[in-house]
């Protein structure tokens, strides 16, 4: 877990002046860490962990935007890739059906 935390989070400089600083870039490496373990956990859990990495996981849902218009909140469409992968790690992120 220390190596996450030092080589895919790059935390392990630490070049800031005040302690408020340092502070929250820890708090933030590690809610980041806590991220990275829950996303691999998922992918053991779907045995999956032998084709994505937590990284990979993220850039595939980074393709489905949430928009806010007119005080609505829209979901864009989501990728059949990623509603199987959503489904196979039982995370049920998307809703089935779309209300319009």
């Amino acid at each position: 877990m220390f190596d996450t935390y030092k080589t895919v989070l790059n935390a392990d400089k630490l070049y800031l002046q005040s302690d408020e600083s340092v502070f929250g870039h820890v708090f933030i490496a590690f809610l980041s860490l806590y991220i990275h373990c829950k996303l691999e956990q998922h992918l053991k859990n779907a045995k999956l962990n032998h084709k994505f990495t937590p990284i990979d996981l993220l850039y595939k849902y980074s393709k489905v935007y949430h928009l806010e218009i007119r005080g609505r909140g829209i979901i864009s469409e989501v990728p059949k890739k990623v509603m199987d992968l959503d489904e196979a790690l039982g995370l049920l992120m998307f809703p089935k059906t779309i209300r319009s």
